[in-house]
């Protein structure tokens, strides 16, 4: 495709839209931390006492619309994405909020949390209530820089014009496209009819200018600010893998927990960062192998330490509707999804934090949530996603297919005899096969039987 021709498949609804409200992440804290006061108390007007009280939190204004913008920046939940208006009685303050909610402005903790706060907003944003870009999927901060570095590296190219940001890098919607932007502004193509209509309905460079410095951005370009471009290269960029961050952002469920938990990005791009010698050194970034031992217990420890105060449940509807995202594992292993601790958190708080094999089951109490410890168990195993979507045409990684178990009959599952196996299976079918059923995924129990080798 040549940039004549890509122009051609634009409309003025192309570039990535984001509110045109104010969007300071400071006025967001103030606002969520007026929720956060009030939001367990099913008997206040939210958007009246917001009119009535804002002035005490020091908010600039008395429309409670300001909470959308907490609820942008993944200080209060959002459910569902992408509807117009709010039932915030449903809503909740999250783990971010928690982490931030004490904190000076420009603490060192502060930055941090604002920081990854920003790298990880999303296009489609979950507050774009008129669907205009429906099918991006992209963090639109790393974006620009991926595109700004390639620019950089591949063809001596230090600045872009607004005219070709908002062209050939506001209108991508996939990491796949980092290439062929940076092709066509190196090769100077014509800038689109609707530059001015993007810029008016954007307001992602203004999030960016208020409030991270990775950019320069003035009145004409943006380009990467020098003091920041190696920190960041080698403190994120060969950090994650992009397909990794892109999977977490197609299905609702994994893009919520991505943005209302600490990811630990633990970069600061609000303050220049002090370079250490260190820095300095190139450093070869081994990527974490896939170890399904490991990786089980990795998120057992991640739906224990989430809060039910963080979380509301309807995020979790349709998550069985959405294909599921493989990732390679070890050789040996095969392809496996990743799951998410939301569901699993849920599934435990609906069994009432009970053993759903056998409710007379006791366990310890959680350190964390001060009920009896529970594990999540996917009764279908998610090592067999890909083959229960292409049968059934199922996510598996859904409530209802999530089991709580006490940690003797989890690791009954995993080291138990296939006599014991198959009585559990059979028992937990009978438990919850009316959810399979009303999710239309008709699985037999023999075949659930299979997939755990204790049936021929």
């Amino acid at each position: 495709m040549t940039a004549q021709e890509y122009l051609k498949t634009l409309t003025n609804k192309s570039a990535w839209v984001f509110t045109k409200q104010d969007a300071s992440f400071e006025e967001a804290v103030k606002a969520a931390k007026l929720f956060a006061d009030i939001c367990y108390d099913p008997n206040i007007n939210v958007e009246q006492y917001f009119a009535n009280h804002h002035q005490e939190y020091g908010i600039r204004t008395d429309r409670h619309r300001v909470l959308v913008i907490a609820q942008l920046y993944g200080l209060i939940t959002k459910t569902p994405f992408y509807t117009r208006g709010n039932h915030y009685n449903k809503e909740r303050p999250t783990e971010i909020f928690d982490l931030i909610k004490d904190e000076q402005v420009g603490s060192e903790l502060y930055n941090k949390i604002k920081t990854e706060q920003i790298l990880k907003l999303k296009i489609h944003s979950i507050i774009d209530t008129a669907h205009n870009n429906e099918d991006y999927s992209v963090l639109p901060v790393v974006f620009i820089y991926l595109v700004l570095k390639k620019l950089q590296t591949k063809y001596k190219i230090n600045e872009v014009s607004k005219g070709h940001f908002w062209t050939y890098i506001a209108t991508c919607n996939s990491y796949s496209d980092v290439d062929k932007a940076a092709e066509f502004i190196a090769n100077n193509g014509p800038v689109s009819q609707y530059v001015d209509a993007y810029e008016g309905n954007s307001r992602i460079l203004t999030i960016i200018r208020n409030n991270i410095s990775l950019f320069t951005v003035t009145a004409s370009a943006i380009s990467i600010n020098p003091d920041f471009d190696n920190y960041f290269f080698k403190k994120f960029i060969k950090q994650h893998e992009m397909d990794e961050l892109h999977n977490q952002l197609l299905r609702d469920i994994d893009y919520s927990y991505m943005l209302y938990n600490n990811q630990h990005f633990n970069i600061d791009l609000v303050d220049v960062p002090v370079v250490e010698a260190a820095d300095d050194v190139e450093e070869k970034v081994v990527q974490p192998v896939y170890d399904e031992e490991t990786d089980e217990r990795e998120y057992l420890e991640k739906v224990d330490a989430i809060k039910e105060d963080n979380v509301n449940e309807d995020i979790a509807l349709k998550a069985y509707d959405v294909q599921p995202i493989a990732v390679e594992g070890k050789k040996g292993h095969g392809r496996r999804p990743k799951t998410n601790p939301i569901l699993g958190k849920i599934a435990i708080k609906r069994a009432y934090y009970c053993c759903e094999f056998n409710h007379d089951h006791e366990t310890f109490m959680s350190n964390r949530t001060h009920k009896q410890y529970m594990e999540a168990h996917h009764l279908i195993p998610v090592a067999n996603q890909e083959a229960v979507w292409n049968k059934y045409h199922k996510n598996i990684d859904c409530v209802e297919n999530l089991v709580s178990l006490c940690p003797n009959c989890h690791k009954a599952f995993h080291y138990g005899t296939k006599e014991v196996k198959a009585r559990m299976i059979e028992t937990l079918f009978n438990a919850i096969s009316h959810k399979y059923r009303a999710i239309g995924l008709n699985i037999p129990l023999e075949e659930i039987k299979k997939i755990y080798g204790v049936v021929d």
